[in-house]
């Protein structure tokens, strides 16, 4: 079980593709201790009710680290509820070198924690509390100074990378994924980005393109000459057997090789995942989350019965959206790892509808499965 909570509407920064841009003055909510307790309680009996072994939490926001003291309270919550059920048989965090089953021949609970973080508040208290506690990182990064400036900015305007570059060093020596956003403000310098990114250290990135509606044929063909970079690049860091996982192009990859879907093996959307709004409202993933009480994709609130949660419309239309292909992409070679025809998240944000298919994103996905799949012919050749 996958629980999300956004700790606070608020942020530090003002990232001009942000999708809360136009509304950032009014985002002030802060999750409140009751709905946080309630919610870490709902996943964990959810998780129990479905037989799993394992939680995950991710905090998330707005700005998480604005809120250390609820982290700190809602993980000692969850590691008790864990322990007051499993004992000592709980292994903790992403590596389980920390903790110690009294009965090795019991699968221990696993108890995960992480955090999405624009790493600009961090200092040495807080990255010695995230290594304890051995915690995911996932970090907005963009690349260098100039390209991660670009969109990244702080309140005032000025750039955010200066606050991020004195904790780069740590970062990449801890359980650290970079998340990199492509606008068409950025898309240029996209593989010098990357490359820059990899130096560094770090060992698990991938980027993800804002939709706005407002893509060009040019501008496609531009970003198509950084993703041809950026699969030479990954093809020449496998080569070289460098640990590097890119997404963007790997997964590509991976559900062709595999055969596996996108949509049954990673997006779990209201299946495994829970995301619990500020105010304790439940949707089906990340980017459904809104305070708005006539938000659309409200599955319920973490104070009702779960019967009502997942059996409610909203789950029912989750449940369709797994069940059937989107009629606009019949026939289609790659729907199998489409966004547009796969994931629950982009279908929403670039339509409006978790069902309806965005002309934008199908010719991206095309572009870049194409290009995917000209690595792979390299190879073979």
């Amino acid at each position: 079980m996958n629980l999300v909570l956004s700790l606070t509407e608020r942020c530090n920064l003002r990232c001009t593709y942000c999708y809360y841009k136009v509304s950032h003055e009014a985002r002030s909510l802060v999750m409140s201790k009751d709905v946080m307790e309630t919610a870490i309680r709902f996943a964990f009996e959810r998780t129990l009710a479905l037989r799993q072994n394992f939680l995950n939490i991710t905090f998330f926001g707005g700005e998480p680290l604005l809120c250390m003291d609820s982290i700190c309270h809602g993980v000692e919550l969850a590691k008790s509820l864990a322990r007051e059920r499993f004992g000592d048989n709980v292994s903790i965090g992403m590596t389980s070198a920390n903790s110690a089953p009294l009965n090795s021949a019991i699968k221990p609970f696993r108890l995960r924690f992480a955090v999405n973080t624009n790493a600009t508040l961090l200092d040495d208290a807080i990255i010695e509390y995230l290594k304890r506690e051995n915690f995911r990182i996932y970090l907005s990064l963009d690349g260098h100074e100039t390209h991660h400036n670009i969109c990244r900015k702080q309140v005032g305007g000025a750039g955010s990378f200066k606050l991020i570059e004195p904790h780069i060093p740590i970062l990449t020596k801890m359980d650290t994924v970079v998340l990199s956003v492509v606008t068409r403000d950025n898309m240029d310098s996209l593989s010098d980005a990357v490359r820059w990114i990899q130096a560094q250290g770090f060992r698990n990135m991938t980027t993800a393109v804002d939709f706005d509606g407002k893509w060009t044929g040019d501008e496609f063909d531009i970003l198509a000459r950084e993703y041809d970079k950026l699969a030479q690049f990954w093809l020449e860091t496998k080569r070289k057997k460098i640990p590097f996982y890119l997404g963007t192009i790997q997964d590509k990859l991976k559900f062709r090789l595999t055969g596996q879907r996108h949509r049954l093996t990673s997006c779990h959307v209201a299946e495994g995942i829970v995301a619990c709004a500020t105010n304790g409202n439940l949707f089906p993933c990340t980017r459904f989350i809104s305070s708005m009480p006539d938000a659309p994709y409200i599955m319920g609130s973490v104070f009702d019965e779960p019967s009502k949660i997942f059996e409610g419309p909203v789950a029912r239309d989750i449940r369709d959206f797994f069940s059937r292909d989107k009629k606009d992409c019949e026939g289609c070679a790659i729907r199998f790892r489409c966004h547009a025809h796969e994931c629950a998240c982009t279908s929403f944000y670039s339509t409006g509808s978790i069902h309806g298919v965005s002309a934008e994103v199908c010719t991206h996905e095309r572009m870049l499965a194409a290009i995917s799949d000209g690595v792979v012919s390299q190879e073979i050749c």
